[in-house]
């Protein structure tokens, strides 16, 4: 049985096995949970700092190169690694999906706020996925594979956690595990729209955060600001 079971309901510690959870109980769980998130949910120090040295990196690269500026980042969030198990199209077509179903993911939003996001940030766990989407971007490249996301990427800028191995994340060790966390912050903080799934706990949690921190906007909802990738072009 997977270990993440997206949106599950809150009955593990109910008493007894005749009650139901009602509305008001789903209300009362989901201000709770915010409440925590918004509040209790606090990196330490260290992880701040290097949030902020990464901030400060690539605005000061995005200045000089043409006068580009965080105000226009997305973020793209792949996590492959050991999760099989826990993803639903893995469970369905026994592969990952294509970068380009990601990709689509930012051109549908992009097509809707009628906007174009200049650079994108790229969260993952997959080595041949940062290297892949780089090449896309890059205008020069001659590759032919997912002519979808080259033709949607190309000449954007990609960025990235510069003080993570290979550029990716490792959450199996101390170091990779803090690259991590420094990644998920600074989605957090300076990304205005990203995508990624739900079947990753990880992808929850970006989706709960950023929604616990902007809910008292009007008409902001759970999948304002992160979406999941869809399982077809």
């Amino acid at each position: 049985m997977p270990r993440n079971r997206p949106y599950g309901q809150p009955d593990r510690h109910l008493p007894g096995d005749q009650y139901k959870v009602t509305w008001q109980d789903r209300v009362f769980s989901g201000f709770l949970r915010y409440m925590f998130v918004v509040y209790f949910q606090r990196f330490s120090p260290r992880i701040h700092q290097l949030t902020h040295l990464l901030a400060e990196h690539w605005s000061n690269y995005l200045r000089d190169k043409d006068q580009r500026t965080l105000n226009d980042t997305a973020a793209i969030f792949i996590r492959r690694g050991d999760k099989m198990p826990e993803d639903s199209f893995w469970q369905k077509h026994n592969r990952w999906r294509n970068i380009s179903m990601y990709v689509k993911g930012l051109v549908d939003e992009e097509q809707r706020q009628n906007r174009t996001f200049s650079s994108v940030f790229i969260m993952t766990d997959d080595v041949s996925v940062m290297n892949s989407i780089q090449d896309y971007a890059d205008p020069q490249s001659k590759g032919i594979d997912e002519p979808y996301a080259r033709k949607h990427l190309r000449n954007r800028q990609i960025i990235y956690n510069v003080f993570a191995p290979q550029a990716c994340f490792d959450p199996f060790i101390r170091i990779g595990f803090e690259q991590f966390l420094v990644s998920v912050e600074f989605i957090v903080q300076h990304v205005q729209f990203t995508v990624g799934h739900s079947d990753s706990n990880v992808g929850r949690y970006l989706e709960e955060i950023t929604y616990a921190r902007n809910q008292l906007k009007a008409s902001v909802q759970s999948n304002s600001f992160v979406k999941n990738a869809p399982d077809h072009l």
